[in-house]
Order: structure tokens, then C-alpha cells, then sequence
């Protein structure tokens, strides 16, 4: 059988914990890559599909090659997704026009790929030019490794990468900008102060008041007695009343996850926006985190944290925090400590899942829970990436040495000013003068004693001071 001459194309270095195996058979196969990765394999193994293309066989083999040798040199799992997905559009797109896709002519196919996303932006405008772009340049990346090109191939196509302006702030802006991020710092800390063992497995519902003086309550998909016609009308029958009133109370009393972990959740993501604001580490980084023994280490104004391995005495520095974030950090791990005793993954912010949900663990968090408490208190969602970015931008201002802010968020200097930092108004009103008192020092700005000699002269015809008799 021509299928058992196909070479194995999965990942099984991948851990995927409920989610669907990655492979890539699909890609052999004409209409395979725009299946469903659930359906896909059984469509093949019943012949559904038909037989794969055997021209194919050497670009997806190479194609698996370069993914599988980025995972296995420790890559990033996120980015080996997204590459298979991108390449499973290019592919789907490949099957609809019936280009032929192999060695010799995948390079003609990627540029009509590409003259087929400009379409979509230009004409059909269902797709956003910065969008495209990410989309081609995923897939060019990956055709470019396998041809062995020394340039892009998105240099043959018409696809460019968009210039992202920075806005130039105000005096105000940056102002805005910082209290902004200061009130969302001051939810997620009353978050976290709220949700203690105690206050978690006691009754519901949860109030969690925050010092803006708002209150939430939370009720862990309980609703409220309001909005029970049992227990609310008057007209319900008493047998009613007294089932809903069992009910509710066998709800409260049960406090494992399956009815607390709402609460559980949305301390974990308010602890995790707190360590990325302090560390300035990214989402995916600190989703992978172990938890573990750690030993702190004086350094600057804060400590660098180490963790303590058994039977070894040094470590690798796993982040560094700042000194007032310690008790807060401490406190948290003995939370999670009795919160998810004998926990497996050992995530340092792993999350309670309901045993109905089929999500995996292994799935960064989208903070889908401080952002509807965020949008319930009416303040604005500071996420991960803007976090980091108001975190650099302030070291940067405050240290005023480019290299040592860009050592201590593992950035290089041109990431740091490409990416990272933002004009600021009053620096740069600083900067300028700064420049022209060195360059030019005869146009500085006058003030007292500048505009007058240095020797002073008597004005003409003056009238002479009479001089005191006892001179």
C-alpha cells in the first residue's frame, strides 16, 4: 500500500494533553489541509481523502524536518504551532487553484499565494495588511529554510511589512498612560488580598471590594437568589422552594474546584499579570514555569531568585523582582501550595479546570477572567505585552542607560528602541536642550545677569552722589 511508504510526519516530543496530535499526512493530501485536525486522520485511514500526491512527498517531508529540529533545539511550542497552521492555509489555498506543490514549484506557488493575500486586503478587504503580512512571512520563512535561500522570498512578492509610527505623547498622554496601569495594578492587588483560602471555601457569594470603593460579587455559577423564581416569587410552590434551597446549599458547601475554581482561576491570572509586571518576562514564559523551592540573592534594588535543585547547591537565575514584591511572591506560593496539593504539571501558575472542559494545561492563559472583572469596574485591561512595555519604558527613564535596561529584560539595544520604547515629551524637551547648550552655548535661553557685561560702566552726565559730611 502506497500509505505505508509515508514516512512518519507527527511530533511526538510534543506533550499535547487533550489536544489534537500535530501532523502533517494532511498536506499529502488533496483537500487534507482544510479538514478539521480532528476529523483529518480518520478521513485518511478510511481512504476518504483518496491516495496522497506522491510529488508532494519531498517538500512535507523537509517541511517536517525543519519544525521538528526547531522543537527538539528548544523552540518554542507556540511558534511550531503557527507555523503548521499558516502552512496548512498556504496548502488549503494550493488545493482550491490547483497549483502544484513541490520542490521545483512551491516557489511560484508562494508568490501567487502572496498576490492572493494583497487581494484580499486591497479589493475584498477581508484581511488586515499587517495580518498578510504575518501570514506570508510565516510561511516564507519556512519554503526559505527548505530551498536554502539566502534571501526571503517575500523580497519576489509585493507583500511589505508595515511601519508601526509611535504616537508622539503629550504631556499628558504618558501621564494617562501611567495611571492607567497604576489603577489596574491596585485591582490586581485587591484581587489577589481578597481571595484567601479562607475567603474561597467559606460561603457565597465572594465580595471582593476594591479601594476605589466598587464591590464584586462573586457567586461561582451560583445565581442569585433574586433571580430564582423559586425562591423569589411568592407564587412558587413550597417543594420548589425547598429544592432550590437544597440545591443552593449543597452548591456553597462544596468547595473543591469543581465549583470554586472561577475564584481559583482569577486569582492565578491576577498573580501572573503581577510576577510579569515585576519580572518583565513574556506569557508564554511564565505559563512555563515550574514551581518549586527558590533562593533570593541581593542585587540592585531588588533580588535575583534562584531555584534550588536537590542535592545541587547553585542554580541558573530563573527571574529577578524587586525587593517589595518578595512577601507578596512568598505568600502566593504557600496560596498555591495548599490550593493544588500533589499537582502533576507543577505549573508555577497552572489553572483549576472544570473536568468537563476539554482545554489543555498546556494552553497559555488569555486572561478572559481579570478581563471581565476589568470591564465590570469599568477600567482598562493592561495586558502582558503592555505591561512589559510600560515596564522598560519606565527603567529606561529612570536609569537612563539603554544597555543596562535592555540587559535586564534579556532584550538587545535595537529590540529595545524598535519595539519597546516610546518618545516621551518631557525627556525629550530635556534631551533637546541638553544637545543645544552643548553644541551651541550662545543660544541659550537668557535669564538673570546673561543679558547685561560683566564690567559695568557709569552712565553718561550722571549726577554725582553728594558725599556724607563725615566722610
Amino acid at each position: 500500500m502506497l500509505d505505508q511508504q509515508i514516512p512518519d510526519l507527527t511530533f511526538p516530543a510534543v506533550e499535547y494533553d487533550g489536544w489534537s496530535p500535530w501532523d502533517l499526512r494532511p498536506l499529502l493530501y488533496s483537500g487534507g489541509a482544510d479538514v478539521s485536525i480532528k476529523l483529518v486522520a480518520d478521513l485518511i485511514a478510511n481512504g476518504n481523502l483518496g491516495n496522497p500526491i506522491t510529488d508532494r512527498f519531498p517538500l512535507v517531508v523537509k517541511l517536517h524536518e525543519e519544525i521538528a529540529g526547531d522543537l527538539q533545539g528548544g523552540g518554542s511550542r507556540a511558534t511550531a504551532y503557527n507555523n503548521i497552521w499558516q502552512l496548512r492555509r498556504f496548502f488549503a489555498w494550493a488545493d482550491v487553484t490547483g497549483l502544484p506543490m513541490t520542490l521545483a514549484s512551491v516557489e511560484d506557488a508562494f508568490v501567487k499565494y502572496a498576490d492572493h493575500l494583497l487581494h484580499r486586503v486591497r479589493v475584498e478587504h477581508s484581511l488586515a495588511e499587517t495580518a498578510a503580512y504575518s501570514f506570508a512571512n510565516r510561511v516564507s520563512k519556512q519554503l526559505g529554510r527548505v530551498l536554502e535561500r539566502k534571501t526571503s522570498l517575500l523580497n519576489k512578492t509585493r507583500i511589505r511589512k508595515t511601519g508601526v509610527k509611535k504616537r508622539v505623547l503629550g504631556t499628558q498622554a504618558d501621564k494617562q498612560n501611567l495611571e492607567d496601569t497604576f489603577t489596574f495594578g491596585r485591582a490586581l492587588l485587591d484581587i489577589s488580598d481578597a481571595l484567601t483560602l479562607e475567603t474561597i471555601n467559606g460561603t457565597l457569594p465572594v465580595a471582593i471590594r476594591f479601594r476605589s470603593g466598587q464591590v464584586i460579587d462573586e457567586w461561582c455559577f451560583l445565581a442569585p437568589p433574586e433571580k430564582v423564581k423559586a425562591l423569589s416569587d411568592e407564587s412558587a410552590k413550597l417543594q420548589h422552594r425547598k429544592r432550590a434551597t437544597r440545591s443552593r446549599a449543597a452548591w456553597v458547601a462544596d468547595t473543591s474546584h469543581r465549583t470554586r475554581h472561577p475564584l481559583i482561576n482569577l486569582r492565578i491570572e491576577a498573580e501572573a499579570l503581577i510576577f510579569i509586571a515585576q519580572t518583565g518576562m513574556n506569557r508564554a514564559q511564565v505559563h512555563a514555569l515550574k514551581v518549586g523551592k527558590f533562593r533570593y540573592q541581593s542585587h540592585l534594588d531588588g533580588y535575583r531568585v534562584y531555584r534550588v535543585y536537590k542535592g545541587r547547591r547553585h542554580g541558573e537565575v530563573e527571574f529577578e523582582i524587586y525587593s517589595e514584591y518578595r512577601p507578596l511572591f512568598e505568600r502566593y506560593l504557600t496560596w498555591r501550595a495548599v490550593t493544588f496539593p500533589g499537582d502533576r504539571e507543577d505549573l508555577l501558575f497552572p489553572h483549576a479546570l472544570h473536568p468537563a472542559r476539554n482545554r489543555s494545561r498546556l494552553a497559555p492563559p488569555d486572561f478572559q477572567a481579570v478581563k471581565s472583572r476589568c470591564k465590570r469596574l469599568g477600567i482598562p485591561f493592561i495586558g502582558p505585552q503592555k505591561l512589559r512595555k510600560t515596564r522598560v519604558n519606565w527603567l529606561l527613564r529612570r536609569s537612563r542607560n539603554p544597555e543596562l535596561t535592555a540587559e535586564m529584560d534579556q532584550h538587545t539595544q535595537e529590540t529595545l528602541h524598535r519595539v519597546y520604547d516610546q518618545p516621551h515629551h518631557q525627556v525629550a524637551a530635556v534631551e533637546v536642550s541638553r544637545f543645544h547648550a552643548r553644541m551651541d552655548p550662545s543660544i541659550a535661553m537668557p535669564g538673570p545677569g546673561v543679558c547685561i557685561e560683566a564690567a559695568p560702566r557709569a552712565v553718561p552726565d550722571a549726577p554725582q552722589r553728594p558725599r556724607h559730611p563725615t566722610a
